[in-house]
């Protein structure tokens, strides 16, 4: 049972009407929702430990990025380039990560700590059902997302694609005995 403590802000009229805007749009369902949701990404996000042209989360230092400068950066890479690229980044995050430290990825059970960062990171929207991983929206190519699941999990994935856009599937490969 979650217990619920409140609290009385005060907030600028600019972001007042701001928030007004959000739920007569019904962008959002009360203002304290979006208030307490801002929250939660904020503690997600270590916004706390933010300064001034250095953003943080979970140890790591976060950039944003515009997409069309991620592509410029992926085009020039080779499929395989790009799988070896996503395999390393896993390795590193785990061993630089100190929420990773003793966590057993190979149990599917914990990937869901790391599928919950890539979604707080903005990578997309990512869900899990038994040994496979359904990823949505994700702008990260194919090759460079089966390489990070392969080095964060240990495990071979195969990709299954899917009839429907900006979904991928990517399966966990059993071992042979």
């Amino acid at each position: 049972m979650k217990i619920l403590k409140e609290v009385v802000v005060t907030v600028s009229d600019n972001l007042y009407k701001y928030l007004t805007f959000l739920e007569k749009a019904r962008f959002i369902k009360s203002k304290e929702e979006a208030l307490s949701t801002a929250l939660e990404f904020y503690k997600k996000l270590a916004m706390h430990d933010w300064l001034p042209f250095v953003y943080r989360m979970g140890g790591g230092r976060v950039i944003l990025m515009d997409i069309a400068m991620l592509s410029d950066l992926f085009h020039g890479l080779s499929n395989i380039e790009i799988f070896n690229a996503g395999k390393a980044s896993a390795f590193k995050r785990k061993l630089t990560n100190p929420f990773f430290r003793d966590v057993d990825f190979s149990d599917t059970e914990n990937w869901s700590i790391v599928l919950s960062e890539l979604e707080v990171m903005g990578w997309g929207r990512f869900s899990k059902f038994k040994n496979e991983i359904k990823v949505e929206s994700c702008l990260i190519p194919v090759p460079y997302l089966q390489g990070y699941f392969e080095g964060m999990f240990g495990i071979p994935f195969e990709r299954h694609p899917s009839k429907i856009p900006n979904i991928n599937i990517f399966v966990a490969k059993k071992e042979k005995e």
